[in-house]
């Protein structure tokens, strides 16, 4: 009996995460897909287009907890309600690109040795970018720490690692193919 529940509580476990990982997927692709319609979408046109599909409560619930933390504003009343990103007019690279680097992390995590393809970009990036000469240091000093400060930063939600993803080393780690599905299943493609 023991042993069984213990097998319970991992399986409760597992689908816990799991059920926090869609969450996090819905709430990218409702950003995203706000960030794309500059004048606001409404619930059920927003709905359509997030996959996996989702209830129409579903929708609400992140809608309400995107409202809370000031992500998103209604605009109307009833029917006529519609949505809008409270982000700034970048939101959509912010999204993109922190999309992609969380990517690039997992692959990092399972070949390390990709570090050492972003320390000789970013050399090249040294003589291509000299004004980003600041950013260019930062990252020089993250690829000579541990992994998982790179990790922190290509995951983070603070102003100083989104800042970093937009002068990035790691051009080149994951292909295009890997990169349009990524951005297609976020929801962060036109």
């Amino acid at each position: 009996m023991l042993h069984q529940r213990a097998g319970n509580e991992r399986w409760r476990t597992i689908f816990y995460s799991f059920t926090i990982h869609q969450m996090d997927k819905i709430e990218t692709q409702i950003l995203g897909n706000l960030a794309l319609h500059p004048d606001g979408m409404a619930a059920e046109d927003l709905r359509a287009l997030i996959r996996p599909k989702i209830s129409q409560p579903t929708l609400w619930r992140r809608l309400d907890r995107l409202r809370a933390v000031g992500r998103v504003r209604a605009i109307g009343r009833g029917r006529g309600t519609r949505y809008v990103n409270q982000g700034s007019d970048h939101s959509i690279s912010d999204l993109r690109s922190k999309a992609l680097h969380i990517q690039i992390g997992r692959k990092l995590i399972r070949r390390p040795e990709l570090i050492g393809k972003a320390r000789e970009r970013l050399q090249r990036m040294y003589q291509s970018t000299p004004y980003s000469k600041d950013y260019l240091d930062r990252w020089e000093e993250l690829l000579a720490s541990p992994l998982q400060q790179v990790l922190h930063v290509l995951g983070a939600d603070d102003e100083q690692s989104r800042a970093l993803r937009h002068v990035s080393p790691f051009a080149g780690i994951l292909t295009e193919k890997e990169r349009m599905k990524i951005l297609r299943d976020q929801g962060l493609l036109r």
